[in-house]
């Protein structure tokens, strides 16, 4: 590949993975909160389903490399599955209850706790500058949540739930793709994950499917068509974010990923009208200052040799430990 095309794809796949992640929280947002469509256990179930479907599709038409499903693994996946259910589900409740620009804020912490996780399993070091960024979070958090109006208990609990889930989901997923890497691929986590996600769905949506269906009858076409574009970005989520892995370095992404909070609090303040008080303001310059920080010195510390593996968010915190490092260094 000359290094025209190169550039050109690897454009395309920042370009891909921002536009997908920043989306995939607004839409959610607008369906549940905007067109009142909040069924988040049917969405979810739509969103998986047609994930799932995404990546059937493509390993028949031998697009990725995907091995069948192994039993030994799928039951060590079960403690995963549970962390990963609740972190997309205490996700659309805590975007139902608070704003955009809150959630993205405080979901930030989910970094310390992450880190400190490696710290403990991994003897990943922790320097003077990640610390000091931990500050910037936790008190950028404390400020946006005291300046928004539009934060509530409940809004808070469930995103503190989903810290929790988060850090659970990222630590043992990271754990087992250590151990069974090779038996499942790139793609075997993201597979794996939706697939046993849908029975934990299934039951706990139970008593709201024929609500949804109701709803959804008498919905506009506008919703129909949120609703098409939601399943559209979630089923090509992971792909993006593999596609943006394989185009850039560790650096590049980790920047990317980083950046792409800045767009979603402005848009989230913008689009839902949710505007925080000046405190609130403050806040969210201070935490995302903080988000910034930890990733320079993130990647100061893996630059000296001490971790060469990315920790990759898939936009509505679905995040995602890669198998290996990207290939091509941009």
């Amino acid at each position: 590949m000359n290094s025209k095309k190169r550039f050109r794809k690897t454009i395309s796949a920042i370009i891909a993975y921002s536009v997908c992640s920043i989306s995939m929280i607004m839409l959610n947002k607008l369906i549940m909160n905007t067109y009142k469509l909040n069924f988040p256990n049917s969405l979810l179930l739509l969103q998986n389903s047609g994930a799932l479907l995404l990546i059937m599709l493509a390993k028949s038409a031998k697009f990725i490399d995907c091995p069948n499903l192994n039993r030994s693994v799928s039951m060590q996946w079960i403690i995963p599955t549970i962390a990963f259910v609740g972190m997309l589900f205490s996700s659309m409740r805590s975007l139902e209850l608070m704003s955009v620009s809150a959630q993205t804020v405080i979901k930030n912490l989910a970094i310390i706790l992450t880190a400190t996780g490696d710290y403990w399993l991994y003897n990943k070091r922790l320097n003077t500058g990640i610390f000091f960024s931990f500050g910037l979070l936790i008190a950028g958090s404390y400020l946006c949540a005291k300046g928004d109006p539009w934060v509530t208990p409940w809004g808070l609990f469930w995103t503190f739930v989903n810290i929790i889930s988060t850090v659970c989901y990222m630590l043992n997923v990271k754990m087992l793709s250590d151990r069974v890497g090779k038996q499942i691929g790139r793609y075997g986590p993201t597979l794996y994950s939706n697939l046993f996600s849908l029975p934990f769905l299934l039951i706990m949506g139970h008593n709201e499917f024929r609500e949804f269906l109701n709803a959804l009858g008498d919905a506009s076409w506008e919703v129909m068509i949120l609703l098409a574009l939601m399943i559209f970005v979630s089923a090509h989520m992971a792909f993006t974010v593999f596609f943006c892995m394989e185009m850039t370095s560790p650096t590049t992404f980790s920047v990317v990923g980083t950046l792409n909070k800045v767009p979603i609090a402005i848009l989230g303040i913008l689009v839902f009208r949710q505007y925080p008080d000046l405190i609130g303001y403050v806040g969210i310059a201070v935490a995302l200052t903080g988000g910034f920080m930890y990733t320079f010195f993130n990647i100061k510390s893996r630059r000296g040799g001490n971790d060469k593996t990315p920790i990759i968010e898939r936009g509505d915190d679905n995040m995602i430990p890669p198998e290996k490092e990207p290939k091509c260094l941009v």
